[in-house]
C-alpha cells in the first residue's frame, strides 16, 4: 500500500474516532451518487468538511445541571437505518449542518488519499 491510498477499514475506523473535546473528527470526502431503484446517478460529489454523524460524548453528562435537567422526547425517532447492514453511514456537512447518507462502497477519496478495498 502507498502512501496516498488507504484501505476503507480504515477509512471507516478514522470516521469514528473522536477528537480530545469528545466531539467527531471532520473530514473530507469524495464519493459517487447512485439511485438504485431508478438506476440513475453515478456523479462525482465532493465534501470538502463533514462529520460523522454519531452520539457525542457529553462532558458534562455526570454534572448536577445535567441530572436536573428533563431529557427530550425521543419521537423523532423512527425506525432502525442498519448502517452496517446496508453498508452506509450519515454524515454531516459543514458549516450548513446538513446531512447527507452515503454508501461506504462508493467513497472514492477521504482526506486527500484513495481508498482501496
Amino acid at each position: 500500500m502507498s502512501l496516498d491510498t488507504i484501505y476503507l477499514s480504515d477509512v471507516l475506523e478514522k470516521m469514528k474516532t473522536l477528537d480530545a473535546n469528545g466531539k467527531a473528527v471532520t473530514f473530507s470526502l469524495k464519493a459517487r451518487t447512485l439511485n438504485r431503484n431508478s438506476r440513475t446517478g453515478g456523479k462525482l460529489v465532493e465534501y470538502p468538511k463533514a462529520k460523522l454523524v454519531m452520539p457525542e460524548e457529553n462532558p458534562n453528562a455526570d454534572s448536577v445541571e445535567s441530572l436536573r435537567t428533563k431529557r427530550k422526547s425521543l419521537s423523532g425517532i423512527r425506525r432502525n437505518p442498519d448502517h452496517f447492514g446496508n453498508k452506509t453511514r450519515n454524515i454531516k456537512l459543514l458549516p450548513g449542518g446538513e446531512i447527507k447518507k452515503i454508501h461506504i462502497r462508493y467513497i472514492i477519496e477521504f482526506n486527500g488519499q484513495k481508498v482501496i478495498y
